[in-house]
């Protein structure tokens, strides 16, 4: 997989730039490379950890197969294995396995790292045979699709179109190509392609014992058969419609960012959205009941990814300090990066409302309804910033993102949200 990248400088003109919220194409490549780089790490990580475990001559066997379907296909095609390890589920993978305890068997390791390997070798489209042990009966493939197996481990056999599965002392199922009837095999299941973009709606990639090792609720098992459930390919496009009207480089950063969308069951908490730390480019949410706020949904939790990649790049503040400050969108008490966090999300939904009170065709009262909700997320970062201006514990790096918080949040009370040209993403 090449050698292990440097560490990024990130221009302190960029991390103010960033902080505006506004979309803009190279810091858009820049975020992604971080993301790629983290990724690299992280897998050499896992490998360094499995390389000094206790393993048995199989298992060492299974690990140095995995590494090597990762380095075929790297080879292969490394675009498409990029892409691959960018996706969300692949970070929760890395995270789960290197966050597991020290007594984790190398078997149970060794399985977040295949399902990662074969979701990059399908990505890349080369020819392969593996074994990958299953976690609570379950092949779970990031980015690709899940089986049901209910055993222990599966065997699978790829061509560059082709995927056949065969779970222990079962028969073998064929995944692709599909049958004459186009469905697919009893217990196996893909994430549905949205509109408009590169976004899939998908829930069912992961295991519960993954799912929980991040904090995330247990996956359900999936409801809705072959096709994606009506509501929610419809309230994407419709979002996406609307950020097109009113802000289209907004509209053009959540098509090329946004990679999954992740229903949460109702009994997930009180937070209605979310975003994972270590699954960037990922929205976990309720279905949101109307166009406009799905688009708040994508464009609030787009903002916090965006700055958990950057994070991993440059650091903003110290940690420490305790969860001491208080901020109108939470009732609890938020360490000092939660209020960063906070700010700079509610800052790019005061930009959005102001552009949607500006777009063509909106009536009086929606421009007036619109310009009101914009005032008051202008009024909740307001309250906010002298918290971050008047903090000790933020870098220099960190203070240039506040001040880039700050100019916007002030221009946006001078002239609203300004038209502006796409930017190509």
């Amino acid at each position: 997989m090449g050698a292990v990248p440097t560490a990024f400088v990130v221009p302190s003109v960029t991390v103010a730039r960033v902080a505006r919220t506004r979309p803009v194409a190279e810091d858009g490549a820049l975020l992604r490379a971080v993301l790629h780089s983290r990724r690299l790490v992280l897998l050499r990580a896992l490998l360094d950890r499995l390389s000094h475990a206790d393993t048995r001559p199989d298992e060492k066997e299974a690990v140095a197969g995995h590494r090597r379907l990762l380095e075929q296909a790297d080879r292969h095609h490394p675009s498409a294995v990029r892409t691959a390890l960018g996706h969300p589920f692949v970070g929760v993978h890395l995270v789960a396995a290197l966050n597991a305890p020290a007594h984790t068997g190398p078997d149970e390791l060794a399985a977040h790292l295949g399902a990662v390997a074969v979701a990059a070798a399908l990505h890349a489209r080369i020819g392969f045979r593996t074994t990958v042990r299953t976690r609570d009966g379950l092949l779970a493939l990031p980015g690709v699709g899940a089986y049901r197996a209910g055993t222990p481990r599966v065997r699978l056999v790829a061509g560059p179109h082709s995927l056949r599965l065969t779970p222990e002392g079962r028969r073998t199922v064929t995944v692709w190509p599909r049958s004459r009837t186009g469905t697919a095999p009893a217990g196996w299941w893909e994430p549905w392609a949205l509109p408009g973009g590169g976004a899939r709606l998908e829930d069912a990639c992961l295991d519960r014992a993954t799912a929980a090792a991040v904090g995330l609720p247990a996956p359900r098992p999936h409801p809705w058969g072959p096709r994606a459930p009506r509501p929610w390919p419809a309230r994407w496009r419709a979002a996406l419609t609307l950020l097109t009207s009113a802000d289209p480089p907004r509209a053009a950063e959540v098509a090329a960012q946004v990679r999954s969308l992740v229903p949460l069951p109702p009994a997930a908490g009180e937070a209605s959205s979310a975003t994972l730390r270590a699954a960037p480019w990922a929205v976990f949410t309720f279905l949101p009941e109307t166009a406009s706020r799905m688009a708040e949904v994508l464009v609030h939790e787009l903002q916090h990814s965006k700055l958990a990649v950057l994070g991993e790049a440059v650091a903003l503040h110290r940690s420490g300090g305790g969860a001491v400050h208080r901020v109108p969108w939470r009732r609890d008490p938020r360490p000092l990066g939660g209020v960063l966090q906070g700010a700079f999300a509610h800052l790019a939904l005061a930009d959005l409302w102001h552009r949607l009170a500006e777009r063509p065709g909106a009536t009086p009262t929606a421009r007036k309804a619109a310009r009101v909700r914009g005032e008051d997320y202008r009024a909740q970062v307001a309250e906010a910033l002298p918290i971050l201006r008047e903090s000790d514990r933020l870098t220099p790096a960190g203070r240039e993102f506040a001040a880039g918080l700050e100019r916007h949040h002030a221009e946006l009370g001078r002239h609203g949200a300004a038209p502006s040209r796409p930017v190509p993403l």
